[in-house]
């Protein structure tokens, strides 16, 4: 590929592109609005972590996941596991979360899939963020339930710990009771078809 100044005269401001084909300047400001307008989105698209792409056999972080985790005592206090409960999370292209399957705060007999978001960190490390609210007999809000996880994979499983804050509502005017912050642990294997 050639690209040439025309030197016929000072009005006439033409190129020579792809080997001698002439072009006036439109036809190669075109050329180059395209070329700009089509490299970011393909350079988007090529540029996630390896991580992200292709860690496990099944493609990643993302997926369906079973967790089974652990409401534990949070650091320095002496090693505790306070509850242990199965559920599932889904985390999809682009960094977003579904969490369902985990119980209910005691005080509420339904609760909301939990809704949030992932990003990667470092290597094969993720920072998770989701929420759920849980509702009395009524269908009013009595909690907010937030967990935070830094999962990483191990041995294709991920495996990590985070924190959980329970805000407690006042169902008849939405203001805060109290809040419980605490700690978890989570194991997490991926949904396949051989289950």
């Amino acid at each position: 590929m050639s690209i040439s100044i025309s030197a016929r005269g000072k009005k006439d401001f033409g190129f020579r592109l792809f080997d001698g084909i002439a072009a006036g300047l439109p036809l190669f400001l075109l050329f180059w609005t395209l070329i700009l307008l089509l490299l970011p989105p393909i350079l988007t698209n090529s540029l996630h972590p390896a991580s992200v792409k292709a860690e496990t056999q099944g493609g990643g972080l993302e997926g369906t996941w079973l967790n089974e985790v652990k409401i534990v005592a949070c650091p320095p206090s002496p090693p505790a596991v306070f509850a242990t409960f199965p559920s599932m999370i889904t985390y999809l292209r682009g960094g977003t979360v579904i969490e369902d399957g985990s119980p209910s705060y005691p005080s509420a007999v339904s609760r909301s899939s939990g809704h949030g978001i992932w990003t990667p960190t470092r290597g094969h490390s993720f920072h998770v963020f989701f929420r759920f609210h849980s509702f009395d007999n009524r269908g009013r809000l009595v909690s907010i339930t937030e967990v935070t996880s830094d999962p990483s994979f191990v041995s294709g499983d991920l495996v990590g710990n985070g924190t959980n804050k329970i805000t407690n509502l006042n169902p008849d005017d939405g203001t805060v009771i109290n809040t419980t912050e605490g700690c978890n642990e989570a194991t997490s294997r991926r949904l396949s078809f051989e289950e």
